[in-house]
């Protein structure tokens, strides 16, 4: 983080880079960056790459090897130096970009099937079950105020979680800071059509990884998760076919980069 003299931390930086701040909030974000060139040369580099991953996205192409050299120089310094976890909202894009390709067109050990059965849940999907069951039981609660509010900017002030772009057909029914084992999750519950009522938990697990949107099944119920860097996100629907939650978790996903 940066001097609290300072007034703009990693986490502004970050949301800049993301395009998720308001006019203020950039310009005092710009005025930061004028008077720090190291960190201004950062965040152009950033953006630079987050603008080529974009564009690489919507013509639909395989990775370029520049863009695969990009992917493998960000890995080797991840794992080389720890001070290097500012990165961690850009490599998980690339290597996304790289590793999914590959796995959907079917090339040796990446050829994997989109559905996965697990028998003992991953520790975010567990936690993700637990704050569902929680929050099915508050809903009905009048003595259990629902909060269908969301800042996703003080949300990601506070945990530093940053949210996914929602369906905006979806009906949001409640939003809670969930305890879990790994920390506070960010919970929300959605009337989503013809999935039902979808809930959206993601938690910072304290660990780097890339993990692609994939289906399991625990408890009865259709599970989707991804983890990209240090977040997981874990969708649950109660109906609906498992391949258009698959779906939706895929399209989630393509709004973090």
């Amino acid at each position: 983080m940066h001097p609290a003299s300072d007034g703009v931390s990693e986490f502004d930086l970050n949301a800049y880079v993301d395009d998720q701040l308001d006019e203020w909030q950039r310009l005092n974000v710009e005025e930061f960056l004028a008077r720090h060139p190291n960190e201004a040369a950062r965040v152009m580099q950033d953006i630079r790459i987050r603008r080529e991953l974009r564009l690489a996205l919507a013509t639909g192409s395989a990775p370029s090897g520049r863009q695969r050299a990009l992917a493998a120089r960000f890995d080797r310094a991840v794992r080389r130096d720890q001070r290097l976890r500012r990165m961690v909202r850009i490599v998980p894009v690339i290597v996304l970009l790289a590793t999914g390709w590959l796995a959907h067109e079917g090339f040796g050990p990446l050829s994997v099937g989109r559905v996965v059965a697990a028998q003992q849940p991953a520790p975010v999907v567990a936690a993700a079950l637990a704050a569902r069951e929680a929050s099915l039981i508050r809903l009905p609660m009048r003595s259990q105020p629902q909060t269908p509010d969301l800042d996703p900017a003080e949300l990601r002030a506070a945990t530093g979680i940053l949210l996914p772009a929602f369906d905006r057909d979806w009906q949001m029914r409640d939003a809670q800071i969930f305890p879990s084992p790994q920390g506070p999750g960010v919970e929300i519950v959605f009337d989503a059509g013809d999935l039902g009522r979808v809930t959206h938990f993601a938690v910072r697990t304290g660990g780097f990884d890339v993990t692609l949107p994939h289906l399991e099944e625990h408890r009865g119920q259709n599970v989707a998760w991804f983890q990209l860097g240090e977040t997981a996100h874990v969708l649950i629907a109660e109906s609906g076919p498992p391949a258009e939650l698959l779906k939706t978790a895929e399209s989630l996903s393509s709004t973090l980069y």
